[in-house]
């Protein structure tokens, strides 16, 4: 007899679906099929699109190892121009009771479910498992799952129970499925799928001068910030100064008509201010270096150990937000705030590995500021940045390997 918490899930699961049963079967004869003869995959992908482009490189992933597979797709629709030309696809509706995924799945002969993110469709993932053929998630963050009531939960939990293999991003994923009731077994700690980002250009030349220069001196960065988050940066600077008189931070990516408004606030709070542009190199009594132009950050993030992210902690004047896996593939551990931008997923993914330091407000970017002054701190979070930011390409053919691997134990 299945415990408790089991049964209680499967009933509510049950009557979910028994709610959304409000039309007939559809003949199957209205689904188009992809033409061919090879191995049908349905991917569902969280109808949000906040994972498309992560969806879209693991289609192109699975065809490239398998070229013969077929897919359906349901949920939000990848672009036909990040897909190869030579794929076999069609798009369907997601249907939403179970006569409709019945009547689909008759039709198609599906071998397996990929779902990609955190979207459970709850009539697709019952008749697939109860048929036994094996459903697959992946780039799925399930902590809002627990949440939505104890009703809610219990389909959750009904759902979670269902699916064969779950490809956690990163270990609160993970620990978040097992809160859901998944089985440690069917739980693989693959990653993230990243996008991955050529990094900055530099003159080696001049890295090479400015980091003999600097030597010995603690440098970190804000790296677009705005305007209305520029006094917390300097005072975070003045705090680190009390720890290390030597620390020297670095300002870039500025709106020009802003500099010299900052460059007199950090003079207002007895910072010594240099600018980039004046061609003076940073002196031992210098406290805040303003980098004006945007095509140098390739240099300052290979000579900050620590950076802060503009945009993420208050919105305001600002050139546009950084992508977080700039600093995280060149070293630097990272802080920001929680504004994510246009770079949610990256943030989730960062955040998820322990691989980026979120601070609330001003006194909090200082206490960081002032952590990861320590170079063991500041190591570990750029590391594993540096793992999250570069590793999409092994972790893209690990999730590949899976799904084929179930594919081709399907009877």
């Amino acid at each position: 007899m299945p415990p408790a918490g089991q049964a209680t899930a499967s009933l509510a699961l049950w009557l979910h679906l028994k709610r959304r049963a409000t039309r007939g079967p559809i003949a199957p004869q209205d689904f188009a099929q992809p033409p061919g003869a090879g191995p049908l995959l349905f991917v569902h992908v969280s109808e949000s699109g906040d994972v498309l482009p992560q969806a879209e490189a693991l289609i192109r992933t699975l065809h490239a190892l398998r070229p013969g597979t077929r897919f359906v797709f349901t949920g939000a629709a990848p672009s036909a121009a990040a897909l190869p030309s030579a794929m076999r696809a069609v798009r369907h509706k997601l249907p939403e009771d179970g006569a409709g995924a019945e009547s689909l799945i008759a039709a198609l002969n599906p071998v397996a479910l990929l779902i990609v993110g955190d979207q459970l469709p709850a009539a697709m993932i019952t008749t697939m498992a109860r048929e036994g053929r094996p459903v697959l998630l992946s780039e799925a963050r399930l902590a809002a799952h627990g949440g939505g009531g104890f009703w809610r939960g219990m389909v959750n939990r009904g759902l979670i129970s269902q699916i064969s293999h779950i490809m956690a991003p990163d270990p609160t994923a993970g620990a978040a499925a097992q809160q859901l009731g998944a089985d440690p077994d069917r739980i693989e700690m693959t990653g993230p799928v990243t996008e991955t980002l050529p990094p900055p250009a530099v003159n080696e030349a001049e890295r090479g001068a400015l980091a003999q220069i600097l030597r010995g001196r603690h440098i970190w960065m804000a790296a677009a910030p705005s305007m209305s988050e520029i006094r917390s940066i300097l005072v975070a600077h003045q705090s680190a100064l009390h720890h290390n008189h030597r620390a020297l931070l670095i300002l870039a990516g500025l709106p020009e008509a802003a500099i010299p408004e900052i460059r007199a606030e950090a003079e207002a709070l007895g910072l010594a201010a240099v600018l980039r542009s004046e061609d003076d190199d940073p002196q031992s009594d210098d406290h805040v270096l303003i980098a004006e132009d945007p095509y140098e950050m390739g240099l300052w993030y290979r000579l900050a150990s620590v950076c802060f992210m503009g945009g993420t902690l208050s919105p305001g004047r600002a050139l546009a937000p950084r992508h977080p896996f700039e600093p995280a593939a060149l070293g630097s551990a990272i802080i920001h705030g929680p504004l994510p931008g246009p770079f949610s997923a990256e943030w989730a993914q960062l955040d998820g590995s322990s691989a980026a330091r979120l601070v609330l407000d001003g006194e909090a970017l200082s206490r960081a500021v002032a952590d990861l002054s320590a170079p063991d701190q500041a190591a570990m979070l750029a590391g594993n940045a540096w793992s999250v930011s570069t590793g999409g390409a092994a972790v893209l053919r690990r999730i590949a390997d899976t799904v084929i691997a179930a594919m081709e134990s399907e009877p």
